[in-house]
């Protein structure tokens, strides 16, 4: 069960998302880096001690953190103001988990003709996901510039 954290001040809310955006960034780099090895390891082209089997098994270890991390997002609470903006990051969140849940279950379908072209399909809807959390996150700096006027 989660309890959610005391409500956050405008500015406080800000430098919360900003470190999980950081964090963001570093899953972001891993995902895009397993699709690529796939795509390597399925046309021969790498290291002697890669294969999918591995592969899979880091990138399910990698999911784990990955979601454990989205249920500390959860746990923010926005000021009144942000809730809807909020409520809308959440949502792409969880839309960006089960993409990166359908990666692995590519994996798991152990078709190796097919898995790049699924876990591309899946990297490109989490590209329209981080175009909206960069829309979101857009409108909470012009609602804090607007906040300061």
């Amino acid at each position: 069960m989660s309890v959610k954290a005391d409500q956050l001040s405008t500015q406080e809310y800000i430098v919360r998302w900003n470190q999980f955006l950081e964090r963001f960034i570093v899953f972001e780099t891993v995902f895009s880096e397993y699709t690529q090895t796939s795509k390597n390891i399925t046309k021969g082209r790498c290291l002697v001690g890669e294969n999918l089997e591995s592969l899979n098994e880091y990138f399910q270890r990698n999911l784990r953190v990955f979601k454990q991390f989205i249920d500390q997002v959860t746990l923010l609470n926005p000021p009144k103001e942000l809730r809807e903006i909020n409520r809308q990051l959440q949502l792409v969140m969880t839309d960006y988990v089960s993409s990166a849940e359908a990666m692995v279950t590519a994996f798991n379908e152990g078709d190796e003709l097919n898995l790049y072209q699924k876990l591309t399909t899946s990297r490109q809807q989490q590209k329209s996901l981080r175009i909206r959390i960069s829309e979101l996150l857009n409108q909470i700096a012009v609602f804090k510039t607007q906040a300061v006027k």
